[in-house]
């Protein structure tokens, strides 16, 4: 990822217009104030005022970082996620194949320091998680991956859960308050979240950001359980 182009996301440093004004207003009162050479003096550093701006103006929408290039940014670290997740929890994708994996992905908007609210209206945050689900014969292998988009910094957790002991596997509406890093007021969002607990407690909870291809994953492994338990 660009880490200083993430950065540029959240940060809305618009150029200050104060000095260049003051230069073009000099440069003003010197062309009606003074005479022969004195007007031509005035008009350069009127037109110097003018040029700074324009410059400054050019400069700052260069570095404005759009919502798809963030949104780009922040998909790089997902890139093989699935080779990488079945590395991490030792398993042959062989091994894994009773349906296609699952992978759900959101921004976290607890623990986060950054959020935005795009030109779209979608608020994006700093911090990234994304849950992938393999699944086995007899149990559902889980890698999750959270990671910060604006330095070098993530952790990864896997865990194993068996069919019999996964008593619920559902979307919930969810709200939470945030505070916009450009405005700095406080904002509601609402988004959708994957919530998988277990007869033992553990609990599984990831924000989702591709809702209709979650929901349609959501769907297939319902029905793997259902499956799996009518056998037993």
């Amino acid at each position: 990822m660009n880490y200083e182009m993430n950065k540029r996301y959240f940060d809305l440093n618009k150029p200050g217009m104060k000095w260049p004004i003051i230069v073009i207003v000099v440069g003003v009162i010197l062309l009606l104030s003074m005479s022969g050479g004195g007007k031509l003096v005035g008009l350069l550093v009127a037109a110097a005022g003018v040029a700074w701006i324009v410059l400054s103006q050019k400069k700052y929408k260069e570095s404005i970082v759009s919502d798809i290039q963030y949104d780009s940014e922040v998909a790089k670290n997902l890139e093989n996620i699935e080779e990488r997740a079945l590395n991490k929890l030792g398993v042959d994708k062989d091994e894994v194949s009773e349906i296609e994996p699952i992978n759900i992905s959101g921004f976290k908007y607890q623990g986060c320091s950054r959020v935005k609210r795009g030109d779209d209206k979608f608020f994006r945050t700093d911090v990234y998680e994304s849950v992938t689900l393999f699944f086995s014969q007899n149990e559902v292998h889980c890698y999750k991956l959270n990671y910060n988009t604006l330095e070098k910094k993530q952790t990864e957790s896997t865990d194993v859960y068996f069919y019999q002991d996964i008593v619920s596997v559902s979307t919930a509406s969810q709200e939470t308050e945030v505070t916009d890093s450009i405005t700095m007021e406080k904002e509601t969002v609402n988004y959708e979240s994957f919530d998988l607990r277990t007869a033992g407690g553990t609990s599984l909870s990831v924000a989702i950001r591709d809702q209709d291809q979650a929901q349609r994953s959501i769907n297939a492994m319902r029905a793997l359980l259902r499956e799996k338990k009518t056998r037993n």
